[in-house]
């Protein structure tokens, strides 16, 4: 039996990404490019590994991706 994990591909990231930006913030992550939904997953899994909470994680992860676009 396969589970789904956060793995890093294509496939599977933008769901977990818009589950959690919409959730947690209520944001549509559609207004983002590919380039931004990977940014804004790799500063959310970094923010995590820093000890955030998962929201605070993801507040942060999106304010930053917003400011690059």
């Amino acid at each position: 039996m396969e589970t789904n994990k956060i793995l890093g591909t294509k496939e599977q990231d933008p769901e977990w990404i818009k589950e959690l930006v919409d959730g947690y913030l209520g944001k549509d992550v559609d207004i983002l490019s590919d380039y931004q939904k990977k940014m804004l997953r790799d500063q959310y899994l970094i923010y995590l590994r820093d000890g955030l909470k998962p929201k605070e994680a993801i507040e942060r992860a999106f304010r930053l991706v917003l400011c690059f676009s």
